[in-house]
């Protein structure tokens, strides 16, 4: 999927840099030049990216239980490592957000309605990247001894 630049009209998720591409870099700072409506589209893919960051993790659960049984495919081994990696993508773009988010509501004079959504949104992201992190620590903990006792046919 292209990223296209110029487009800030939001249409179609992920089809554009959350940040507003190029265009307008180095002035995104100043909180009096954010479109509110545009602040919470931000909040909203953020919060997306956070659930899709638990899916990910839930399958990622489900793919260590097939670990080293008859189910441990080399199709099983693929999947595990695309959701893996689209995980990373997803919490490096949500790390990312959630520090533009902090400085723009930072910069406000708008309600602490805005300061209570960021902090759950960082609390929940926080708590995703904790389960990421342990799941991710129990596959290669797993994959490691199954490699060891050659429990793995195959190739890796």
């Amino acid at each position: 999927q292209k990223m296209s630049y110029g487009s800030i009209d939001g249409s179609g998720f992920g089809s554009r840099n959350p940040f507003g591409g190029p265009s307008r870099q180095g002035y995104q700072p100043l909180a009096t030049q954010i479109d509110p409506s545009e602040l919470q589209e931000l909040f909203q893919e953020t919060s997306a990216n956070v659930f899709r960051i638990n899916s990910n993790v839930t399958s990622l659960e489900r793919s260590l239980r097939s670990l080293g049984t008859s189910n441990d495919t080399q199709e099983l081994q693929d999947g595990l490592h695309a959701t893996q990696q689209e995980t990373n993508k997803t919490i490096t773009t949500s790390t990312k957000a959630i520090r533009q988010l902090s400085e723009i509501v930072r910069g406000s004079s708008r309600v602490c309605q805005e300061r209570l959504q960021l902090d759950r949104l960082k609390n929940q992201l926080s708590d995703a990247i904790q389960r990421y992190g342990a799941v991710q620590k129990k596959i290669a903990e797993k994959s490691k001894s199954l490699l060891s006792t050659g429990q793995r046919s195959t190739k890796q």
